[in-house]
């Protein structure tokens, strides 16, 4: 039994200590693959938006994932951009502007996430930000979210606008970072060039290795900034190198060379450094120089898995994620599964606790409906509708800091005594780690370290409470997802962006309308209609009543505790159509109305028959003069008839002239970038009148009517099969091969290779 015991000790204090390591070999991971939503199990990248969505790019798509669900941005028909300056592999990157940067060799694409959609003119967009230019050879984005263009030597920032003229001395520029004022430039020769990001002035230059070692390390590079001002660097080639160069002592550091490459690289802390590569995740320990590699990944459920991976990414939750080759993401953090089971022991318990005294006074009893509880002489019962795990209660006790702990059928509870009376809840089950199935009757325990067993039937739970409440302190802020509006009802979604524990969301919303506010909390498992097992918020504001309103969204582990940044959302509710200002005035002068049209039908009936007697009298005199008239018109008619068709005769002689000229100087320079100015003025007219005259004869625009003209010429090139198709689209004055495809599936209803079969 001493025995027994000691290993129980020894497990919780194990506990104890990966809860201070946090050490990612430590940890357990789940699997999210393409059954849980992901578009493919290939991860190429992750990062976290400044948002705290997580951005994941596969081999097929762009994912974002909330938390909750993924959503999938598909590249249908954009090309990529050429980017000739970048010979590296996979990289992302994404900007102030929240556009998604996708570097690849000598490839880029571009995502808006404000508009989720590609950027279709890169050149376009190029120009908006730096005017003296419409082509790059490289794009990078620093850690504080900036965008730097390369185009030749010629290096731009969006921090000041200014151009800078790079030394062909320095090599190849790889990549680009920041710290405080100050830009850093890393080049293929193992230079990094320091530059004062206001004046564009070089402070200074440093190199990390001999001219000979550069040319083994020219490949690829990454760079990743940590907290203390240093950075860290992965360089491949022939051979691969980490390196470390500190901003503070301008020096660089080679930390170890590898004969394989590696892929991402990570800063977890100061003194942890991961990166990944094909024969598994690597750690530098920054303090005593020494690295380990970590060869399988403990699954939570499941056998632990190969830890080759492609890449890994820490979130600002202190989660990790590892994407794999083919077996989609892994995640883990250190808080998430506080409680540790072990195969049942034969431990003996001190006593048997359903009935217990706390230190207050207070008597708790375990009942098959409920938890009993007498609070100064007054009893009180406790179910599950109240935040308990389960109403078969089986066993209870008290830990180091006055909490109760109860464990059930279904899980176990831990019970806050708050303000004298009031009752603080929290249910765990195994999702967090939780024996599965029923617990013992009466098998509880506090050991001497703190910590808590609680023996069931199918194994013996162990945790430290105080590693529990740790879970607590991350910090949610929660995104809306989704808001429709149908009359005076409202429906919101949100999503708390809650990695590692979605099923304990505690969410506060405050309705505010004018000068009242309304404020509500609502608790996992007890507002289950509302906040449903992944975490997210489901929120109906049914029948409001017109006016103005600001709804203000808070998330939080601990209802106690609501240290996130709160999301607001202002709508307004109009009031029916019928109650609006517009139709009471409505009503105002519907009503004068019916009362002068009741006057003045009156008036209008009395000179009616005084005037009918008076008409009659005169129509048989006006008949009389009106066929006497129509026998004039249709001589009139005959007349002009014939010179109206001399006059259009005239006119189509004019038109096919007119258009004849037009067609000879669009085909005089179809090669050339003539634009409906150039014609409007070669035909001595203003645009507005080119513009009519065209659309009567033709129903065309000038520039369809010339766009069709060169497609004309651009088919017959097809046609005669001696030219590609970006020979095709000089010739005939398009900016593109893509464009001209475009315009002349428009134009003939199919694409230029299918005209060519």
């Amino acid at each position: 039994m001493l025995g027994i015991r000691l290993i129980l000790l020894f497990l919780a204090g194990l506990l104890a200590t990966t809860r201070i390591n946090a050490y990612v070999s430590q940890l357990l991971f789940s699997r999210i693959t393409a059954e849980d939503g992901l578009c493919d199990n290939q991860v190429l990248h992750i990062m976290q938006l400044p948002d705290e969505r997580m951005l994941i790019t596969t081999q097929g798509n762009i994912n974002i994932y909330d938390g909750i669900n993924f959503s999938h941005i598909h590249r249908t028909h954009i090309e990529p951009y050429h980017l000739e300056g970048y010979h590296g592999y996979y990289h992302v990157y994404v900007d102030i502007q929240q556009m998604v940067w996708i570097k690849n060799t000598q490839s880029l694409m571009c995502f808006d996430l404000k508009q989720n959609c590609y950027e279709e003119n890169i050149p376009q967009l190029i120009q908006k930000m730096w005017p003296e230019k419409s082509k790059v050879s490289d794009v990078f984005v620093d850690t504080d979210y900036h965008l730097w263009l390369l185009s030749g030597r010629e290096l731009w920032n969006d921090y000041t606008g200014k151009t800078i003229t790079l030394n062909p001395a320095f090599g190849e520029l790889q990549d680009v970072d920041v710290c405080g004022t100050f830009g850093y430039l890393f080049f293929s020769t193992g230079i990094v060039v320091c530059l004062d990001i206001m004046t564009s002035n070089i402070s200074y230059t440093e190199v990390a290795y001999t001219e000979y070692e550069a040319a083994k390390y020219s490949h690829t590079s990454m760079v990743v900034r940590s907290s203390d001002g240093k950075f860290y660097q992965i360089r491949n080639g022939s051979e691969s190198i980490f390196l470390c160069f500190d901003t503070n002592n301008r020096t660089w550091q080679s930390l170890f060379a590898a004969d394989f490459t590696m892929h991402t690289l990570a800063v977890k802390d100061v003194g942890n450094i991961y990166f990944t590569s094909a024969q598994g995740l690597w750690r530098y320990n920054v303090k005593s120089n020494t690295r380990s590699k970590l060869e399988k990944y403990s699954l939570y459920e499941g056998a632990p898995m190969s830890a080759s991976a492609n890449t890994i990414s820490f979130d600002r939750q202190g989660g990790v994620w590892v994407g794999t080759y083919h077996d989609g993401l892994l995640y883990a953090h250190p808080d998430r599964f506080p409680f540790h089971t072990q195969p049942k022991a034969s431990a003996t318990f001190p006593m048997q606790s359903h009935r217990v005294v706390d230190s207050r006074g207070y008597i708790w009893e375990a009942t098959t409906d409920g938890l009993a509880l007498t609070m100064n002489g007054v009893k009180r019962m406790i179910y599950s509708e109240d935040g308990l795990s389960n109403d078969c209660v089986c066993a209870i006790v008290e830990d180091m800091q006055n909490r109760m702990w109860v464990s059930t059928v279904n899980g176990i509870s831990c019970i806050e005594v708050m303000h004298g009376e009031v009752l603080k809840i929290n249910s765990y089950h195994a999702s967090d780690g939780v024996l599965r199935g029923s617990y013992n009757s009466g098998m509880a325990q506090l050991l001497a370290n703190g910590t808590i067993e609680m023996e069931g039937r199918n194994g013996t739970t162990i945790f430290d409470p105080e590693e529990v409440m740790h879970m607590r302190s991350i910090q949610l802020n929660p995104i809306l997802k989704r808001i429709t509006m149908s009359e005076n009802n409202v429906t919101l979604d949100f999503s708390a962006l809650n990695y590692a524990f979605p099923q304990h969301t505690h969410y506060k919303y405050t309705l505010v309308q004018g000068g009242d506010s309304l404020v509500t909390i609502l608790k996992p498992g007890i507002n289950s209609s509302y906040i449903d097992a992944k975490g997210a918020l489901h929120l109906d504001l049914l029948k409001l009543t017109p006016g103005e309103y600001r709804l203000k969204v808070e998330a939080a582990l601990d209802a106690d505790s609501w240290t996130g940044r709160a999301q607001e959302v202002c709508f307004e509710i109009l009031p029916p159509w019928w109650q609006s200002t517009c139709a009471y005035a409505a009503y105002a002068i519907l009503t004068i109305i019916v009362v002068v049209s009741g006057v003045s039908l009156h008036s209008h009936n009395q000179r009616k028959r005084m005037l009918r007697q008076l008409k009659e009298e005169r129509l048989m005199a006006r008949i009389e003069g009106l066929m006497e008239q129509c026998a004039r018109y249709e001589d009139e008619r005959q007349v002009q008839h014939i010179a109206e068709e001399k006059q259009e005769n005239e006119m189509e002689a004019q038109d096919a002239a007119f258009l004849k000229k037009a067609i000879a100087l669009v085909e005089m320079n179809l090669g050339k970038q003539y634009s409906v100015e150039h014609l409007s003025s070669d035909l001595c007219m203003e645009r507005t009148g080119l513009y009519k005259r065209l659309s009567a004869i033709v129903d065309k625009s000038p520039s369809l009517f010339m766009r069709s003209i060169r497609l004309s010429h651009a088919a017959r090139l097809i046609r005669e099969g001696n030219h590609s198709l970006a020979e095709i689209a000089t010739l005939t004055g398009f900016s593109s091969a893509s464009y001209l495809s475009r315009c002349f599936q428009e134009e003939y209803g199919c694409k230029p290779s299918e005209y060519a079969r």
